[in-house]
């Protein structure tokens, strides 16, 4: 499996950081969809959603160079650019004089442990994306014999020497396969501040 690129931790963020154009779109393409399914469980239009988004995308324009990793990771420091832009739109409808009720009455009156399980859904929902955008690229550059080794082996938790009957190749090719689509998914991951593993990041910004 010949290696086209080399993530290293950061570099999505980092090329945000420098105005990257590719790495911008690679940017969009992953969380314009969680922020969609974050403003859609508030109970927000479909017209509401897409001008949000918008709204959090040119925030992220604007201040992505603030983002210190040293204080929090990146998928907490998002949540807050979203809920942040939430309120402001809840505090706009308010002075519009539209009727305070529904979600708008909600947003503004959430307490603290509301919005602390909104965090924490939102980290998990970036957890989930990363890993199933990693899963995809690890998939598209592996030949389809090494990523059934690594489904069967390390998703479906089968016997490697189940696998390797099922394959008709050698144990020890099933172990190497799998550990080079694993190896790949976590650099991927990596370059989202993500892990394997779902782990809550305590250090609020």
């Amino acid at each position: 499996m010949p290696r086209t690129e080399t993530p290293t931790r950061h570099t999505l963020i980092d090329g945000v950081q420098k105005r990257s154009p590719d790495r911008w779109a690679e940017f969009h393409s992953i969380y314009r969809p969680m922020l969609v399914g974050y403003f859609r469980k508030q109970g927000l239009s479909d017209g509401d959603v897409q001008d949000l988004v918008q709204d959090v995308f040119l925030k992220l324009c604007r201040r992505i160079h603030t983002y210190d990793r040293e204080k929090t990771r990146f998928r907490t420091w998002l949540f807050t650019v979203g809920r942040n832009t939430l309120i402001d739109h809840a505090r706009r409808s308010l002075t519009r004089r539209q009727a305070v009720d529904g979600w708008v009455a909600r947003v503004l009156a959430q307490a603290a442990d509301d919005e602390e399980k909104q965090r924490r859904e939102f980290e998990k929902s970036h957890h989930a994306r990363i890993l199933q955008f990693a899963f995809e690229k690890a998939r598209a550059r592996s030949k389809p014999r090494v990523w059934d080794s690594f489904e069967m082996t390390v998703i479906q938790r089968k016997p490697g020497a189940e696998v390797a009957e099922a394959l008709g190749i050698s144990c020890n090719s099933v172990y190497v396969n799998s550990w080079r689509v694993l190896r790949y998914v976590k650099e991927v991951c990596r370059r989202y501040d993500e892990d394997l593993k779902h782990e809550p990041d305590e250090r609020l910004p």
